[in-house]
C-alpha cells in the first residue's frame, strides 16, 4: 500500500505543479501489476472529484481494448476551454464520445448489440493528452496506466441523440489548431467501429462488479493524428453530418 500511495502522491503533485516526474526516480513505487496501477488510479481520482467518464481505445479492430477513468474535475464543456498553464504538455485528439440515459445494469452485459442499442447520446469531443512523466511516450506501461492513460482533460462539444446509421468507422472530419490543419478528410478509427469499445467496457465493468452511472462520458479514441499545441490558440473540430467543437486554449 505504501508503494501505491507514494506513486499517487507523486502524480498528484505533478498535476498541481504542472511539472514532470522522472520515471527513474520511481524505482521503489512502480506498480508490480495492473491491479496495483488501478489502485493508484483510484487514489488519484479520489483527489480529483471522482470519475465522470472513461477513455477507451484499441490499436486494431481485434485488439483487446484498454481504458482509464476520467477525473470529474478535468471534464469540461467547450465554453470553458482550457488553460495552457495547467498542462506540462498539451496533446490534442478529436474523438466521439457516447453516454447512456440510465445507469447501466447487468442485463446489458449479455448482448453487445443491446449495449449499442441502449446508447442515448453521442458527442464531438477533444481529449487533451498530458502525461505526468518525462520521456513519454517511452514510459513503463503500468506507470502510464496509473497515470490515467495520459489523460489531461476531456472537452465536450456538440451533443446529439445517438444515430445508429452514422458512419462511425470512416467519418469526414476536420481538425484545426488556429489556422493549422491537423487533419481533413475521411478518417479511419484504429478500433474499426468505436462502438465496440463501449460494448466491451460495459461488459468488463459489470463482470467486475462495477457500474456505469447515467451520463458518464465514454470517449472512444482518436480519429486524428496526435498534435502537440504550443501557446494559446483556438481548437476547432468538425464531424460532417454530426456536429462540431470549438474552444479556446488560454
Amino acid at each position: 500500500m505504501a508503494r501505491t500511495q507514494e506513486l499517487a502522491s507523486r502524480l498528484l503533485q505533478a498535476r498541481r505543479t504542472h511539472t514532470l516526474v522522472d520515471p527513474e526516480s520511481l524505482a521503489s513505487c512502480i506498480p508490480q501489476s495492473a491491479d496495483e496501477a488501478l489502485v493508484v488510479q483510484q487514489l488519484v481520482l479520489d483527489e480529483l472529484g471522482g470519475c465522470a467518464g472513461y477513455k477507451i481505445g484499441a490499436g486494431s479492430p481485434t485488439a483487446v481494448p484498454q481504458f482509464a477513468p476520467l477525473p470529474a474535475t478535468r471534464v469540461f464543456g467547450a465554453a470553458t476551454g482550457l488553460r495552457r498553464g495547467d498542462y506540462a504538455r498539451l496533446g490534442l485528439e478529436l474523438e466521439i464520445a457516447f453516454s447512456f440515459a440510465s445507469d447501466v445494469d447487468r442485463s446489458l452485459a449479455e448482448r453487445p448489440e443491446a449495449v449499442i442499442d441502449a446508447i442515448d447520446t453521442m458527442s464531438v469531443v477533444v481529449e487533451a493528452v498530458d502525461s505526468r512523466f518525462e520521456g513519454w511516450p517511452n514510459v513503463d506501461p503500468l506507470l502510464q496506466l496509473a497515470d490515467l492513460q495520459n489523460n489531461g482533460a476531456l472537452v465536450i462539444g456538440d451533443t446529439r441523440p445517438y444515430d445508429c446509421h452514422f458512419d462511425f468507422s470512416a467519418p469526414q472530419l476536420g481538425f484545426y489548431w488556429n489556422d493549422h490543419e491537423i487533419f481533413q478528410g475521411a478518417a479511419k478509427h484504429s478500433a474499426g467501429d468505436p462502438r465496440r469499445l463501449v460494448a466491451w467496457l460495459v461488459a468488463h465493468m459489470l463482470e467486475t462488479g462495477q457500474s456505469i452511472p447515467a451520463r458518464t462520458m465514454l470517449t472512444t479514441g482518436s480519429y486524428t493524428p496526435f498534435y502537440i499545441a504550443s501557446g494559446p490558440g483556438i481548437v476547432r473540430g468538425t464531424v460532417e453530418g454530426f456536429g462540431k467543437i470549438e474552444f479556446e486554449v488560454k
